[in-house]
């Protein structure tokens, strides 16, 4: 097992990647805190963890609130007494770009406040504050692996404008908290991923897609399998890649 006796919190870890990512680093020994705003499919994944021999808690927590954050790391550290590992896996397209897929291709000369803020605080200010709250632990230990997700969006300008912004952050934090943390024993990381076959996803393909059987088909063989993701995360926190520091990992096929 490459993570016997750590302790992992995956922030996101109910659905699609998290958690695909939460069930793997159990499989490799690690304990899990399922850190998720979807408090039933978090208790559902934790179930099936436990059920396959591993440890595994649970713990509600809205990563835009810095307090609700603090909180994860405090429940964390009352079960589990340390924290090793933090996937930042939490964020995405949401809100009304999932009810009005229009919205996804509206330019920036048309955007609104509103959702850019929206975006920044889902996937940036949340990343930031999961991370601030378990920093000052890793320090104090001088050990720590740290995972972020940004999104090919980032590298390719992908729209909506607001989301691609975000994740183009989450890679600037990435290497700027690498080199502040390194000297701490700290590693910090960033995969990029194209489509990924979550729930979600594959719902938003088979509602704009509902008439073209094969376009669906199409569009679900150019996606990656959530497992796909949680292997790199295992890949990167995993003391075989102890020199992979503030990288930024593709993972989107031939589209990076």
């Amino acid at each position: 097992m490459k993570l016997k006796d750590q302790v992992a919190i995956v922030a996101g870890g109910a659905n699609g990647v998290g958690k695909a990512t939460s069930k793997l680093l159990a499989q490799e020994g690690a304990k899990i805190m399922i850190a998720d705003l979807d408090i039933e499919n978090a208790s559902k994944v934790a179930d099936e963890i436990k059920a396959m021999g591993y440890e595994a808690a649970t713990v509600k927590v809205d990563v835009r609130k810095e307090e609700e954050a603090k909180e994860m790391a405090r429940a964390t550290l009352d079960r589990f007494g340390q924290i090793d590992i933090l996937a930042n896996v939490a964020g995405g397209s949401t809100g009304r770009f999932i009810r009005d897929r229009s919205r996804l291709t509206v330019p920036f000369a048309e955007s609104i406040k509103e959702e850019w803020d929206q975006m920044i605080d889902s996937n940036l200010n949340g990343a930031r504050n999961c991370t601030r709250a378990v920093v000052n632990h890793m320090i104090e230990r001088r050990s720590g692996k740290i995972i972020f997700f940004s999104s090919i969006a980032a590298l390719q300008g992908g729209n909506p404008i607001e989301y691609a912004v975000a994740k183009a952050g989450i890679i600037a934090f990435t290497r700027v908290l690498a080199r502040e943390l390194a000297a701490y024993g700290i590693r910090v990381n960033c995969i990029t991923p194209g489509g990924v076959a979550s729930e979600r996803m594959l719902e938003g393909i088979k509602v704009r897609m509902a008439n073209d059987p094969q376009a669906q088909e199409a569009a679900r063989s150019r996606l990656a399998q959530p497992e796909e993701l949680a292997s790199t995360v295992l890949f990167l926190v995993s003391d075989d890649v102890t020199h992979i520091i503030g990288e930024n990992i593709v993972v989107a096929g031939a589209r990076g």
